[in-house]
């Protein structure tokens, strides 16, 4: 089998430690969200010759929006797609959002992934794990490293700001885009999620978002919180928009929503917590 192999100086140039770990990934399979990390490893993948399908789950959990613009995304540049319909509130530690609940959602997917590619053994599975990912709590890494999963970022030793970066030489479209993790992240611990809810908290979100737009003032990266009392955490908060912003969110069934604005936003509900293990966090 001919294997990916890339150019002494590939063009567009891709970063070298990613093209050494690609070389030896002639056939993979991709866990696709469409967020930047698996955009860009999709496309160095193909740039290397490496012959890629890409895999793409939707469920509640899932904003359609996103889902539509990742299928969206991979048809449009004919990358082999298939698309799985997968439900993680049917695993309790998931459905009561434990502190494992990204393990166990982790763990599903990617059985689900493997029984879909039972036909295709030599393809590499892989995802789109960076090296930031590496350092933060991560209970789904577990996962990964249980299963096998490849994360060719990551073994490459690439940041997100380095992704950014490789894609920005590569020429690959919005390099800026904004991490925008599952619906189920913006869960207290303890709650227990639903289909309705989960897509309030979508709807609200996106709503939010093109207020900003229209008016000129993005709020940067934000989510809406469950705590399980509403909180809107954004990195800008204009007081022009608030009470705007209110409207929204009482529309949506999120009245009396405390608006914050802090610096880092991913990590909400795990502040001190570093284990990757899947060690919950104290």
């Amino acid at each position: 089998m001919v294997g990916c192999m890339p150019s002494p100086i590939p063009d567009p140039p891709l970063p070298a430690g990613l093209a050494r770990v690609l070389a030896r990934m002639p056939r993979l399979a991709l866990a696709f969200s469409g967020g930047l990390d698996s955009r860009f490893l999709c496309h160095a993948a193909l740039l290397c010759g490496c012959d890629v399908l890409a895999v793409h789950a939707c469920g509640p959990h899932i904003p359609l929006r996103e889902s539509t613009e990742a299928q969206a995304w991979a048809r449009q540049r004919g990358i082999p797609l298939r698309v799985l319909h997968y439900d993680p509130l049917a695993f309790p530690e998931v459905a009561h959002t434990g502190k494992l609940r990204c393990y166990a959602c982790k763990k599903g997917l990617i059985a689900l992934i493997r029984n879909q590619l039972e036909t295709e053994p030599d393809r590499v599975l892989c995802d789109g794990t960076n090296a930031d990912d590496m350092r933060a709590y991560r209970p789904g890494l577990r996962a990964l490293s249980e299963e096998g999963v490849r994360s060719p970022l990551a073994e490459a030793g690439l940041t997100k700001a380095a992704v950014r970066t490789a894609a920005r030489a590569c020429g690959l479209d919005r390099p800026e885009q904004r991490a925008r993790p599952c619906l189920l992240t913006r869960y207290a611990y303890g709650l227990t999620p639903d289909g309705p809810t989960l897509q309030k908290l979508d709807k609200a979100e996106a709503a939010v978002e093109a207020l900003t737009a229209e008016a000129g003032m993005p709020l940067g990266d934000f989510r809406l919180r469950l705590t399980p009392a509403p909180l809107l955490q954004a990195q800008h908060l204009p007081k022009n928009l608030h009470a705007a912003i209110h409207a929204i969110l009482e529309q949506y069934g999120f009245p009396r929503c405390t608006l914050v604005e802090t610096h880092t936003i991913s990590g909400f509900f795990d502040a001190g917590a570093t284990a990757t293990d899947g060690t919950p966090p104290s």
